[in-house]
């Protein structure tokens, strides 16, 4: 295989989730695009850093120093749900019905991957919400991944407020989704269907 091919598929290789055979298929159908396509998407990678940035507030992705979620005086400052990542964000403001504010950490605790609660964004959320509780009660929804890293992360976010009487916590409702069959579901879903329960 050519060489310089070889470097390209390895580069494409260091994204999170592309492997070997993902990358060999994006550059074969780079190859097959027009030049100023390609350009164009090059100019774009090139610029990304200096176009893109993140909001100094809630870390979304932004345009300038905050994001229109952050500047918009109609959300709920009363409310700010905590996820993991960008993407998670966006998965919720595409719902339109969660009206309040946002915090993304960057992630899950998980040392074995270099994510300390010193790495991810804690003291920000922590400042964050001594500043959004000054005058008024404040919710922190936590909607982190039902995983052991994100369980990990809810009970350090949980320890972390533990005392500030300011900030009730919640967690979005879990368990059992629509259409599954009761036999199917694992232990710790059926443990959380109970929990959630209405």
């Amino acid at each position: 295989m050519n060489v310089k091919f070889k470097n390209t598929v390895n580069l494409f290789r260091k994204l999170p989730g592309v492997g070997p055979r993902q990358a060999t298929r994006f550059i074969l159908a780079l190859l097959n695009r027009d030049e100023s396509e390609l350009k164009e998407l090059g100019n774009a990678i090139v610029n990304l850093k200096r176009e893109i940035s993140f909001c100094k507030t809630c870390f979304n992705i932004s345009e300038g120093a905050e994001c229109n979620i952050c500047t918009d005086p109609r959300r709920d400052t009363s409310k700010l749900l905590v996820v993991e990542k960008i993407t998670d964000l966006d998965s919720v403001e595409k719902t339109g019905l969660y009206k309040g504010l946002y915090h993304v950490l960057g992630g899950a605790i998980n040392p074995l991957d270099g994510a300390t609660p010193e790495t991810l964004r804690f003291r920000e959320l922590s400042n964050r919400a001594a500043n959004l509780s000054q005058n008024k009660q404040l919710e922190l929804i936590i909607a982190t991944n039902p995983s052991t890293t994100g369980e990990t992360t809810v009970l350090y976010i949980k320890e972390l407020f533990q005392n500030n009487i300011d900030v009730s916590l919640t967690r979005l409702g879990r368990g059992l989704a629509s259409g599954s069959n009761l036999e199917y579901a694992d232990e710790l879903t059926l443990k959380h269907a109970l929990e959630s329960r209405k």
